[in-house]
Order: C-alpha cells, then structure tokens, then sequence
C-alpha cells in the first residue's frame, strides 16, 4: 500500500517532526514521535534508501542521516558528520552520490559523500565560492551540473561534476549575473531540466533561464513580479547576522515550488505571509502571475505532495504547517488541514513509497 510521510523540519524545537498525509483527502496525522537534531535547517530524502538527511547549523554544524521506517515514517540516526561550515540549504545529488551543502554565512558551497549505503562520509570538499550568502544548491538531473545561488552578490553559478568523481570536487563553470540588490534566493528546475527557476528574496521577482544541457549555461527568458504593488512592499536587503534588519514593510520571498505537474509555480512572501500563485504556459513555461493569497505567518518552507496536487506550507512564527488543494483548472488554493508543528519550522520534505 502506497504511504505518504511529510518530514517538517523545526529549527527552534530542534526536532524533525513526522506526519502521515492523505493525498486524497489533503489531511496530516501525526504518525510517529519527533526526532532530534539541534537547529535544523533543511532537509533531502533518499526514498529508494530509506533515508532523510537533515542539515543543521548548530555547533558544530552537521550532516545527520536519519532511517525512515517506511511503515510508521518513525525516524531513527543511522549516521552523521559535523560539517566546517553551517547550512542553510541541502540537497542530494542526482546520483545519491553525495548532499550538495551552501552555506549563507560562510559563502561557500560543500559537498559530502555518500557511502555503498547512503550515510555522510567525512569530511566535507568545499567548491570555490558562488559569492557572498550563498542560499541553495541543486543538481541538474542528469549529474553533470550542480547550480548554486549568491544572495549576497546577486549571481546564479554552476559547476561541472567530474566524470567518474560524482561526490568530489566541483569546478566552477559559469555564472550569470541577476539584478542588483534582487537576492536570487531557490531555484528549482522544470520536468526535464530545460529551464531554471529562480525566485528572488529582496525584489519578490521570479527570473526563467533557459538552461543548456550541454555545457550548463543559463540565458535568462523572463522576470516577473511575484509581490504586487497591492501588498505594499518596498525592495527588502540582505540579512546579516548583528546587522540591521529591514522594516515590516520589505519584501522578503522565501520559497519556490512547482505542482499539477509542471502547470502552475508557487512561490511564499514572508513579510505578508502570502503565497503567489503563477500559471505555467506549456510550450514555453514562461510565467503569468494570477494571484497571492494569504497563508501561515512567516511562510519559510513550502513543498509539494508526489500527487502534485496538494501545496504544503509551514509558518516559521505560527509553528503550523498548512495543505492546500491545487485547484488544476485555475491554480486556486484551498485549504484542507492544518496541523500544529515544533517552534521555527523551515522545512518540509515529502516523501512517498510503497
């Protein structure tokens, strides 16, 4: 029988709290205790492994791998490195070779391998710097390419992955430069990995890159407001730990994410709590903005169900996470549960299996 388990990962509690979620009828329940990893801040899952690995940023940071009982969901540590640098985003590469690491504060981008079994081997191989704040990292599907964003220097880069060295060092290959003070924040890929998404923190703006599976290079199509002038934001600016933070009034996106097999994009504002919803033209996949509509306070994480037809959402301050049928005539969002989380959840990651 087919299982869904939604992973949250809360960065205040220090868990990674577990739920069973109905694809049928878009609701949660909880469905094993939580597990414990000190300021966890993202997760990646390996289902054909059996595996969720969560990047925290405590200290010392680490690389934990925890075993999913495919059941329950029920989380159990299988193995873990402590990492040099903290983490703000990880991703597992395209051959489960290695997790993709970037780490904000230090401007960096590791990688750490993966063994036979899929646990973290020390010690982590740093990639030349994408550029200050460095935000996500992820893998083209084929392998080849690793893409990374600079928040900080206002620059997508990407890597070439060596032949026969999956889970070693990254060259750098090229880059492509956003808007100044725009922050290119996630990025996410379409179906067949031949455009690039990338939503922008401090503009709200969405840019498509046509991307060449040849040789990685991006060539930017489109950008696109996802933040209306009707929420009355002014551009926001980059985030430093001690440094002033931007007024209530800024514009601050946090996530990304495509569902109803590549038909609509969603992306979360946090400074308004708002998700907004784009439509996916199906030949070109450029962007048309439809609308934004409210959600969890402080929405940081978002994730879509394997159905593709359900958006999750989690409030960093509402210590809630949130489903939302995706209506698949107009893209329209309605609510179908709300289940209570750990404090300061961040991320969620889905996983479906037999």
């Amino acid at each position: 029988m087919s299982q869904t388990h939604v992973y949250v990962g809360c960065a205040s509690a220090g868990t990674v709290d577990v739920f069973a979620f109905d694809p049928q009828a878009g609701t949660f329940t909880p469905a094993a205790p939580s597990a414990e990893v000190d300021a966890v801040r993202s997760l990646a899952a390996d289902a054909e492994r059996g595996l969720l690995y969560a990047g925290s940023s405590g200290k010392p940071p680490r690389l934990t791998a925890l075993r999913f009982d495919r059941a329950s969901g029920a989380l159990s540590e299988a193995g873990a490195v402590e990492l040099a640098d903290s983490t703000a985003y990880i991703s597992l590469d395209a051959d489960a070779a290695a997790i993709r690491s970037a780490s904000y504060h230090q401007d960096v981008i590791n990688s750490v391998a993966l063994d036979a079994d899929g646990l973290p081997i020390a010690p982590a191989v740093r990639a030349p710097s994408p550029g200050a704040k460095a935000h996500s990292v992820r893998s083209s599907p084929d392998g080849r390419f690793v893409y990374a964003t600079s928040l900080g220097s206002d620059r997508i880069v990407w890597y070439s992955v060596a032949e026969g060295d999956r889970a070693g060092s990254l060259a750098l290959a090229g880059s492509v430069d956003a808007a100044a003070g725009s922050g290119p924040r996630h990025l996410i890929f379409n179906a067949d990995a031949s455009l690039l998404y990338v939503v922008h923190e401090m503009s709200g703006e969405v840019a498509v890159y046509r991307r060449d599976g040849a040789n990685g290079a991006l060539e930017e199509l489109q950008r696109i407001a996802s933040v209306p002038a009707s929420l009355g934001l002014k551009p926001g600016f980059a985030r430093s730990s001690g440094g002033p933070v931007p007024g209530p009034d800024a514009i601050w996106c946090a996530d990304i994410r495509l569902g109803t097999q590549g038909r609509y994009l969603f992306t979360t504002e946090r400074s308004t709590s708002t998700v907004s919803t784009f439509a996916v033209d199906p030949d070109t996949g450029l962007l048309t903005f439809l609308r934004t509509a409210a959600t969890e306070h402080q929405p940081r994480g978002a994730a879509v169900d394997a159905t593709g037809s359900h958006l999750l959402v989690c409030g960093e301050k509402s210590g809630h996470i949130s489903a939302y049928r995706i209506d698949p005539t107009d893209g329209s969002l309605g609510i179908t549960d709300r289940a209570a989380t750990g404090a300061g959840p961040l991320w969620i990651e889905v996983v479906a299996h037999e």
